[in-house]
């Protein structure tokens, strides 16, 4: 299954909003690359962007269950690691719970 079929089926988004996710999501790695300072205050204007960037798609703002299964979803997937190695980490750097993301996080590391 591509990441396309993925957000249609898991996510009931339809072809034009998977897309255009997907597009999203790339300038917000391209935002976290052109932008990046190692501080509090970006991480957590990282973090924010990330859940403002997939909330019209159906995740609500500090759904974390929610946002966890996506992330998970996403990296299984392969698209967007780099991208998610930005979101994890900027969720831990801004005093996110290290339970969330943790199995995502493990894999993540393992696979470096």
């Amino acid at each position: 299954m591509n990441i396309n079929e993925m957000l249609k089926q898991d996510y009931g988004l339809d072809d034009d909003q998977a897309n255009t996710l997907q597009t999203e999501l790339r300038d917000l790695e391209v935002f976290h690359e052109n932008n990046f300072e190692d501080n509090k205050g970006f991480f957590k204007t990282f973090y924010n962007k990330f859940e403002e960037t997939i909330a019209p798609y159906g995740f609500e703002k500090g759904d974390t269950k929610q946002i966890e299964a996506l992330v998970n979803s996403l990296f299984l997937q392969g698209n967007f690691k780099i991208l998610l190695s930005y979101v994890i980490p900027a969720f831990y750097q801004s005093g996110g719970d290290s339970d969330v993301f943790s199995e995502t996080y493990t894999e993540m590391m393992n696979s470096y």
